[in-house]
């Protein structure tokens, strides 16, 4: 990142900081001045009915909300949400004189019903701005800052109250909200540089349909449903539990100023331990237990202070019940659930979020004054413990629904790539033709990849099958059909003279009578094999000796996986001998080629790699055992960047071989550990994904680059992704540097060793080759091995 997106990042941050302050400031403010002022004028048996009628004011609200934001930016329309509110809240202290019962009534509506949107509209700006990765650092920061500013607002409510009484709260509210209008006015400016490359014009054919309402958005996405299925629920049980709290409050301290200065000093304490939570274990609690452990904390709270309550009923057990379920909330919650909309695409978010937030929450104290209702018909003894029963009830079924988050996002994140991959490809193109055929390309793309992805779990007669049907046309070097008959008419004789001529000449070392056998248009015979194998080391003929292999590939399968996996056999070999299988189909070459990633040599393994994804290609039902790969990996990604810096490789991709997302990016060592380690995910993982995470790592976009780790932490396992990290993440490697033991430091300092005298032989053969001034081979021995040479095999 350059000194000047960091500026931008940090002013950003900062300015998101300020506002979530001063938004959650007067929201709890406004909270403690709602609850004290309905509380005096009105009884506490009319609350559920309150309560009911304030849902269905906000879900008025939220679909005027969503279908302004159809027309308006987030910062234009939150802003002037917030100045609404403030001329609102001015009505209101005027009300308080003539009609204090009809004022209290219309504050609850507006600090219930209204509030909720604002700070819902306030998270939708900051969503879009940020990207999955800088979202997980910087919400914590964000939400700590609201915390502090709930702080501050709990204990202004609370001076005002005792000094000029509660009604002097809602001028001062007013004003809170005018400085919200501004500040989120401001905010939405700073932020107004786009966060992704400008959209391009389609044709109309391809154009985007008309916005879709939230409702439609959440009946298109699981995902979406799971979070506003975690909002209901959450919320439910905390309106069930909000009421016997309430309840005790009123029985404890009566009406009037005292009440006021409870409820301002309890929103005080418990924003102060939702700071200390959220400086102290947000960040902790997001890295070691995920995204849906985090977020089902108010939940898991809920439960426990619900059934505490059951055991020992009282107003301490309440007041510690629906302090904890606050404080998870304000503090862990906060900074996990934001997080879920990060990958959502803005038009999605802005149709759907302010639906879930304030919706569904609305729904939930909706639903929740109902059962209290209900069970307010019960005899007295019993509406505590049948209240605190559904709380206890729901909390457990909101657990359930949050652990099937964590699928949801990695999924979602997937998806974010995929568009994003849309406007990474469109970049160069100007007219709107090529941009309608990319687009095109694109989408057949995707769906091969879930095809592929659906294919895995094939039996083997469908294996079978798919490989007859998916011959590998575009690839496969095309067979002639023979001229000639394949044998002399002379007899058997005659043929084994041709073989034994054929023989003389592929050991001559002449390159014109090699290159004759090599290159005839019929197929190698088998006992040809053997010595074109050696020719794999020769520079001169090494192309046409792999043209001629992969002619018989399939049929001699089982002998180039032994001469592939031949510690004996030359690097030279070896290395030509992995791309020879590219073009092969059968599980058995994928078992081979397996087999191969254990080589000494880096470029051996990689172009193993390589073959392999080009077989998955072709024929996606064969099987890759994925738990080996992954062992391969964390192998490959568990050296020190010595190692991984030295990786080289002699060529790049040849011709004949597969074309890979990741070539146009493999130009330093660094890059080319990193593609090889690419290139393996790719067998076990959707590979779209991983390509558009790849290039994302490679480019500027701070967002893709955000979201391309984040996928890759959601995908990867964590051994992996430990190590795999400090070349991704430096700024992560500094902080989770960890000492390694003697037996590991002894590991690498041996395979660093190894590498290097294997390099230094290399070398030596190379210089002893030009003074000889005989045919030159790459980085590896010229030996030339006896037809008869024994040969090692697995």
């Amino acid at each position: 990142m350059t000194t000047s997106s960091k500026s931008q990042l940090s002013s950003a941050v900062a300015a998101a900081t300020l506002a979530s302050a001063t938004v959650t400031a007067q929201f709890v403010a406004g909270k403690a001045t709602r609850d004290a002022l309905y509380l005096t004028e009105l009884d506490v048996t009319t609350l559920p009915a309150m309560v009911a009628l304030t849902s269905a004011f906000s879900i008025v609200l939220v679909g005027v909300s969503s279908r302004a934001l159809r027309r308006l930016s987030p910062g234009a329309f939150v802003s002037l949400a917030f100045l609404a509110s403030s001329l609102l809240l001015f009505a209101s202290w005027g009300l308080t004189i003539a009609a204090p019962t009809g004022a209290a009534i219309a504050v609850y509506l507006l600090i219930s019903g209204l509030g909720p949107i604002l700070g819902s509209g306030f998270w939708l700006i900051a969503t879009e701005r940020f990207d999955p990765r800088t979202a997980k650092k910087r919400f914590g920061q964000i939400a700590g800052g609201g915390t502090i500013g709930g702080l501050l607002g709990g204990l202004l409510s609370e001076r005002v109250a005792a000094i000029a009484g509660v009604p002097a709260m809602l001028p001062v509210l007013a004003a809170l909200n005018l400085v919200c209008a501004w500040q989120i006015r401001a905010l939405s400016r700073s932020l107004d540089a786009p966060a992704h490359p400008a959209a391009m014009d389609i044709s109309p054919e391809l154009a985007a349909a008309a916005p879709r309402s939230g409702l439609r958005v959440l009946a298109e996405a699981p995902y979406l449903r799971s979070l506003a299925a975690l909002v209901f629920l959450g919320t439910l049980g905390a309106a069930l539990l909000d009421y016997v709290f309430k309840l005790e409050v009123v029985g404890a301290f009566g009406r009037g100023d005292l009440l006021m200065r409870f409820f301002a000093g309890y929103y005080a304490a418990t924003s102060l331990m939702t700071f200390v939570f959220q400086t102290s274990a947000s960040r902790l609690v997001l890295e070691k237990l995920g995204l849906a452990v985090t977020t089902a904390t108010p939940s898991l709270a809920l439960f426990l202070g619900s059934l505490a309550g059951l055991l020992a009923p009282g107003l301490g057990s309440t007041v510690v019940a629906r302090g904890g379920e606050s404080v998870f909330r304000g503090s862990l919650f906060r900074s996990g659930y934001e997080l879920f909309y990060t990958p959502i695409p803005a038009s999605e978010k802005r149709a759907a979020k302010s639906l879930i937030d304030v919706g569904f929450d609305r729904l939930g104290d909706a639903i929740g004054g109902g059962l209290v209702f209900l069970a307010l018909l019960l005899p007295a003894t019993g509406q505590t413990p049948a209240i605190l029963t559904l709380s206890l009830l729901t909390a457990a079924a909101a657990l359930g629904v949050a652990s099937r988050l964590n699928r949801g996002y990695v999924h979602t994140l997937e998806r974010s790539l995929l568009n994003r991959a849309v406007e990474l490809d469109l970049s160069d193109a100007e007219d709107i033709t090529t941009r309608t055929a990319m687009i095109r390309s694109l989408t057949m793309i995707r769906t091969l990849s879930r095809t592929r992805s659906r294919a895995r779990g094939a039996s083997p007669n469908e294996m079978a099958r798919a490989t007859t049907a998916h011959a590998d046309d575009a690839t496969r070097p095309v067979r002639a059909a023979p001229t000639t008959s394949p044998a002399p008419s002379t007899g058997t004789q005659d043929a084994i003279d041709t073989d034994l001529v054929d023989i003389m000449a592929l050991r001559s070392r002449d390159k014109r009578r090699v290159v004759t056998v090599l290159e005839r248009d019929e197929s190698l015979v088998p006992s040809l094999v053997p010595h074109v194998i050696p020719l794999l080391a020769w520079d001169p003929v090494a192309n046409e000796a792999v043209n001629a292999l992969r002619r018989v590939a399939e049929e001699r399968v089982g002998e180039l996986i032994d001469a592939l996996i031949d510690p004996n056999q030359p690097f030279a070999v070896r290395r030509r001998l992995a791309r020879v299988f590219a073009v092969c189909v059968s599980q058995r070459a994928v078992d081979g080629l397996l087999l191969g990633l254990d080589d000494l040599r880096f470029e051996v393994r990689f172009q193993c790699a390589r073959s392999l994804v080009a077989i998955l290609e072709k024929n996606p039902r064969v099987q890759v055992d994925a738990a080996f790969v992954f062992e391969v990996v964390r192998r490959e990604v568990a050296v020190g960047r010595p190692v991984w810096e030295a990786h080289r490789l002699l060529h790049g991709p040849e011709e004949g071989d597969p074309a890979l997302f990741l070539d146009a990016f493999v130009r330093d060592r660094a890059s080319r550990s990193l593609a090889h380690v690419f290139t393996l995910l790719s067998l076990v993982l959707p590979p779209e994904p991983l390509r558009i995470a790849f290039r994302g790592l490679h480019t500027d976009d701070q967002n893709l680059r955000g979201t391309a780790l984040e996928y890759l932490e959601g995908v990867l396992p964590p051994a992996i992704r430990e190590r795999l990290w400090p070349f991704l993440d430096d700024s992560r490697a500094v902080r989770h540097r960890t000492t390694r033991s003697r037996d590991e430091i002894l590991a690498e300092l041996l395979r660093s060793n190894q590498s290097m005298v294997i390099n230094l032989e290399a070398l030596l053969e190379r210089h002893r080759a030009e003074r000889s001034g005989a045919p030159g081979s790459d980085n590896a021995s010229r030996k030339d091995p006896a037809p008869n040479a024994p040969r090692h095999t697995r």
